[in-house]
């Protein structure tokens, strides 16, 4: 997933039926951990007896009477844990207490699947040592019913409290799985920036992912963070300062932020670390609560200031203040045990796991399988995105301000250990969130990322305390993960986090109703620019032949739409508008007036699969590739790498994943031979009007070593789906979003 998120797996080799398999890494990582192996109980055991709350509060009985209460069993501990909490520039810096109040969300007593009734959850007393089935806060708050309106067209400060982020308490597995249960709910994610799915029943829990079984001594990749977070990037303090260095420039962005370390560490060495830095947290912190998270991971006096050197150079050094600060460690994006195959997208060719077409009834998905049933699986293998990752979290360790890649969902899942805490932005709230910190960001900051914040929170290098939105009238919502809750953000949601504790944990990212239109607009506003290219123009396209043939990848078409009409038909209505200027884009090209050097000549159409050969091979040497190595398998063959052509081919031009047609020069591609796949014309329909020209001048200009001036040629448009095809999807398309005798608009 993209974003660190952390989410607790047992990493013991504990089966489907939980039989251990001998690993002896994997008993050391368990220790490391401090992490109990979720306990597989059968279903005919009432629930106290694996752990969980009393047969009352977890019955197997009619769906919405099952609820989490928690007012009861909140206990004085807990209560002070949320209390005394500071708020930059409330009270004079003063203390004060910040409370989490309910969030409207669905009507209470409407049963979803096997969802009981949505009720706010609180949090409850610590748990026992070893309760990892019932996975209780070591926090506690309390809520109110009224949630405070903000006016986003103002900056003034009004005290707020957390909105309680709605919570759906899972009994059984419904017919859709995990699937039918966000579906149902995107209302509500929409609302709050999250929702929660807490599995109160642990026989109903899913399988945990694994770690790799590794050799004895052998490393992994340790990411180190500076606690608190070292310098201060946002805050009050900045406020009309403006940027001291003039000369500082976009590609200085990185420099500008917090550094995190990174090492290869043995597993041995890391558990002697995690207890460093854990007894150096509790020395310092005496217990890391919410409260003191949130009161400690900046040091507003710790900021960039410049220095002067004895030589006359100025330098930038953090300062003045001077705060003891403490290395906390975790090992983040973590590929599981690959046994099952599902390391890899389904789509990718590489792929060896098999999937029953009968959907799971016994337990709810993994975030491991959670893509083998939806359009993002159709896309070739991108880890942590389609594929998940594992996390292990330790005490302090934290995950920063950041939306997901492409905007996707992301669903996050606690199998084992000590709490997470998560704060989220709705995306109603954006505007506001954008002006707070473009007026209160470090301006050398801001002045890096071309002041654009959006810039400065994709590089996932930041955190601040959510009670600094609070203070500037911003809606923030909180939730205490717990061992069994699985944690929905929406489409575009800000979030950051902490952890409580030693934990491990799986996430993955999720495509779903109303995504579509939310890729097209993040697709244009990063262009050219993104690091992780999502195929969304092929997710589009066959979401929408499978919807013309009444499929989905879960379900099919009718239970798509039952869930969400209106976003299903939203969807609709971006594949309309999306198609329809496709088949004009290439209606257009293909005038010959459009061709300045061409005049005369008119672009060739050919199928991708009867291309020559050469062509085929140069349009699949321009796919989307990764910036890093490819992507290799713990134990596998090193052979087995992504085939990324799949997804369509990477425009160099109008960055973006081109999967419907692409237009090339044959004639270059053929006198150019092995030079043709980095300098033959190579263009998408969006961007070829006005460069494949271009793209001949610059060959005829300059032309290669041992070539002879590129002469002017006609275009050849190579299609995945002939424009006929294409013309007959848009009128079945439209004629589905007619409801109720309106007719469909693009």
């Amino acid at each position: 997933m993209a974003g660190f998120g952390l989410d607790s797996v047992d990493l013991g080799r504990a089966s489907r039926h939980g039989d251990a398999l001998n690993s002896l890494e994997s008993a050391e990582l368990n220790a490391l951990a401090g992490c109990a192996p979720v306990s597989h109980c059968p279903r005919n055991k009432p629930a106290e007896e694996c752990g969980g709350d009393s047969q009352k509060a977890r019955t197997s009985g009619p769906r919405h009477t099952t609820a989490v209460h928690g007012d009861a069993a909140q206990g004085a501990a807990g209560a002070e844990a949320m209390r005394a909490v500071p708020r930059p520039g409330a009270n004079n810096g003063e203390p004060a207490a910040v409370r989490v109040v309910p969030c409207p969300g669905p009507t209470d007593g409407e049963p979803v699947a096997d969802v009981a009734n949505d009720k706010e959850s609180v949090l409850r007393s610590a748990p026992a040592d070893g309760d990892t089935d019932t996975g209780r806060s070591h926090e506690a708050s309390r809520m109110r019913e009224v949630r405070p309106k903000v006016e986003i067209s103002t900056l003034q400060r009004r005290p707020m409290d957390f909105h309680a982020i709605p919570i759906s308490c899972v009994t059984t597995v419904p017919e859709l799985g995990l699937h039918g249960l966000i579906r149902s709910k995107l209302a509500s994610i929409r609302t709050s920036g999250a929702h929660v799915f807490r599995v109160v029943s642990p026989e109903v829990r899913s399988v945990p992912s694994r770690a790799p079984q590794r050799l004895v001594g052998e490393k992994v990749r340790v990411r180190i963070q500076s606690f608190p977070q070292l310098p201060t990037i946002v805050s009050d303090t900045f406020h009309g300062r403006r940027a001291m260095d003039p000369s500082v420039k976009g590609r200085q962005l990185r420099s500008q932020l917090p550094s995190e370390g990174e090492k290869w560490m043995s597993v041995r060495d890391l558990s002697a670390k995690i207890d460093e830095s854990t007894n150096a947290m509790l020395s310092q912190y005496k217990d890391l609560t919410v409260s003191s998270f949130l009161s400690s991971v900046n040091d507003a006096s710790v900021t960039w200031v410049r220095k002067v050197t004895a030589a006359g150079h100025e330098k930038a050094i953090m300062g003045p203040g001077k705060p003891h600060t403490a290395d906390v460690y975790y090992v983040s994006d973590l590929s599981p045990e690959n046994e099952d195959g599902c390391s890899r997208s389904l789509e990718d060719p590489a792929c060896k796991a098999t999937v029953s077409k009968s959907f799971p009834t016994d337990r709810l998905q993994n975030p491991r399988t959670l893509n083998h049933h939806s359009m993002l699986g159709a896309g070739s293998t991108c880890e942590g995105v389609n594929t998940n990752l594992l996390y292990m979290g330790t005490m302090g360790s934290f995950f920063s301000w950041h939306v997901e890649d492409s905007l996707l969902l992301s669903v996050s899942y606690l199998q084992t250990g000590a709490s997470k805490y998560w704060f989220f932005v709705p995306r109603s709230e954006l505007p506001l969130m954008v002006r707070v910190l473009e007026e209160n960001m470090d301006p050398d900051v801001l002045k890096a990322a071309g002041g654009d914040v959006w810039a400065v929170l994709a590089k996932k290098a930041l955190l601040w305390p959510a009670t600094f939105f609070l203070s500037h009238g911003i809606r923030v919502g909180f939730h205490a993960m717990e061992v069994g809750d699985y944690v929905v953000t929406g489409y575009g949601v800000p979030y950051s986090g902490f952890n409580g504790g030693k934990n491990v944990a799986s996430a993955v990212n999720l495509a779903c109703t109303g995504w579509l239109s939310y890729a097209i607009e993040h697709a244009a506003q990063w262009r050219g620019k993104l690091a992780i290219l999502i195929p969304s123009e092929k997710l589009l396209v066959l979401a929408a032949m499978k919807l013309v043939d009444g499929e989905w990848w879960v379900g099919d078409a009718k239970t798509y739409e039952a869930c969400d009409p209106a976003e299903f038909r939203r969807d609709l209505r971006v594949m309309v508008a999306y198609l329809t200027q496709y088949l004009y884009r290439v209606l257009a090209y293909m005038k010959m007036d459009a061709h300045r050097t061409c005049v005369g000549k008119t672009p060739t159409v050919v199928a991708l699969d009867r291309a020559p050969q050469l062509v085929q091979k140069f349009v699949a040497d321009n796919a989307v590739g990764t910036n890093g190595d490819p992507l290799v398998i713990p134990g596998k063959d090193a052979a087995m790498v992504t085939d990324y052509s799949v997804d369509g081919a990477s425009c160099p031009h109008f960055g973006k994943v081109a999967w419907l047609s692409v237009v090339v020069c044959q004639t270059c591609i053929e006198e150019l031979g092995v030079e043709a796949a980095k300098f033959a014309p190579f263009c998408c329909l969006e961007c070829a009007p006005d460069v494949y020209d271009g793209e001949h001048d610059r060959l005829r200009k300059t032309p290669l070593p041992g070539t002879q001036p590129v002469d002017a040629h006609v275009p050849l448009v190579v299609q995945r789906l002939a424009n006929g095809r294409v013309s007959l999807m848009v009128e079945h398309l439209k004629n589905m979003v007619a409801v109720d005798g309106e007719e469909g608009r693009s």
